[in-house]
């Protein structure tokens, strides 16, 4: 037995997949379990593959069953994204949790960390006057009465949330980026710890179609419009060299974008595959992966999956991307929403074999090193 305080909760929104953060919330108890951890799941809704979500854990609850339960059940308790306040403090009330932070939700109203219109990226702390405001913009012609109630309705809420956020124990973040943010949203130093997500690296039996033409590009994120996909078709627009695109994902604008795809005339480029059960396949059939988030990203799960079947990434410089991708090692970072020199990156790539092969190379050793099960373990072990 590895301890003797091993009965983990697990807290969530979701039971099933809808992102990157479900799969985390798996992939970790997974873990868990085969280092003889007993692991619980209590969750708000249910998502898609529920059955497969919920198989790994020995026990689970819906949040209307949470009486059943208390704090003294369990040796830890984690929570993953809780977005209502009113929910929020029962939890706290009744556990005394690890905040795991994997978004802006908790210090950002409208959760994006970007200005409206526009989207530039927003890099203020929390302040209740600037964020009231800016919750508050939308276009004049979608503003009526029951839509300012609604945000003002948000605002409160969020507002509440923050403030019960805040009052966590101690808290996860994935990146010295998260830790930052927490750190001018008032957040004690002594209360953040960073853990860095995991990756099991798939064996390398990929096919050979790097001397293919044309060339496999992969792009594997939720279909809304923080993750970027019109700048990515975009960059894709302005390409010289010949190339076929995967999109992997579902969202609420994935009919939106695969119009945008058709009026930009990349429809016979471009392929979305929707929601991918396991896009690491994907990944090892192609020649490179692009990250092209709008929002400041947390961290990026995907660019490490990609980057584990030894595919070099091109990226925007957003959020946490800088700390596992590193400009002429392991794939090129460009600058954030500039879709020329995303471009230029790719053609680069696809026109330079050893240079894609080395990249490549590079990145599974990225992974295999800084991001490896044994390092997730003995980190997540000093919570207890």
């Amino acid at each position: 037995m590895n301890s003797k305080r091993n009965k983990i909760l697990f807290i969530s929104q979701y039971a099933g997949f809808v992102g990157g953060l479900e799969r985390y919330i798996y992939n970790v108890a997974s873990l868990l379990k085969e280092n003889e951890y007993r692991v619980y799941s209590l969750y708000l809704q249910e998502a898609q593959e529920k059955e497969k979500f919920l198989s790994i854990f020995d026990q689970n609850w819906t949040f209307k069953e949470i009486e059943e339960i208390s704090e003294k059940d369990f040796d830890f308790t984690t929570i993953h994204k809780i977005s209502h306040p009113i929910i929020l403090k029962k939890i706290l009330d009744r556990f005394s949790p690890t905040l795991f932070v994997h978004d802006h939700d908790y210090y950002c109203p409208k959760g994006f960390k970007y200005y409206p219109y526009k989207r530039i990226n927003c890099h203020r702390y929390y302040s209740r006057f600037f964020c009231a405001v800016c919750s508050s913009l939308v276009p004049p012609r979608h503003m009526t009465h029951g839509l300012k109630h609604a945000l003002r309705k948000n605002f409160i809420e969020s507002e509440k949330l923050f403030r019960q956020a805040i009052t966590c124990k101690s808290f996860v973040v994935l990146s010295e980026f998260m830790k930052w943010n927490l750190l001018n949203n008032g957040v004690s130093k002594e209360k953040i710890k960073i853990i860095h997500p995991f990756i099991n690296p798939p064996l390398l039996e990929k096919k050979e179609n790097h001397d293919e033409s044309p060339s496999q590009i992969v792009f594997a994120g939720q279909q809304v419009m923080s993750k970027g996909t019109p700048l990515f078709l975009k960059a894709l627009s302005k390409l010289s060299s010949p190339a076929v695109v995967s999109i992997l994902g579902s969202g609420s604008r994935l009919e939106d974008f695969k119009q945008l795809a058709k009026q930009m005339n990349l429809e016979d480029r471009v392929t979305f595959k929707g929601w991918v059960q396991n896009p690491l396949e994907v990944f090892m059939n192609s020649s490179i992966a692009v990250f092209p988030s709008l929002w400041q990203e947390p961290f990026g799960l995907t660019g490490i999956e990609a980057m584990s079947c030894g595919i070099p990434v091109v990226g925007f410089d957003v959020g946490g991307v800088s700390e596992w991708l590193k400009n002429g090692y392991n794939g090129i970072l460009v600058p954030e929403r500039d879709t020329t020199a995303m471009a230029g990156a790719i053609d680069q790539l696809l026109n330079d074999k050893e240079l894609r092969k080395s990249l490549g190379k590079n990145a599974r050793l990225s992974v295999e090193k800084n991001y490896c099960k044994q390092k997730f373990l003995n980190q997540f072990k000093n919570l207890l």
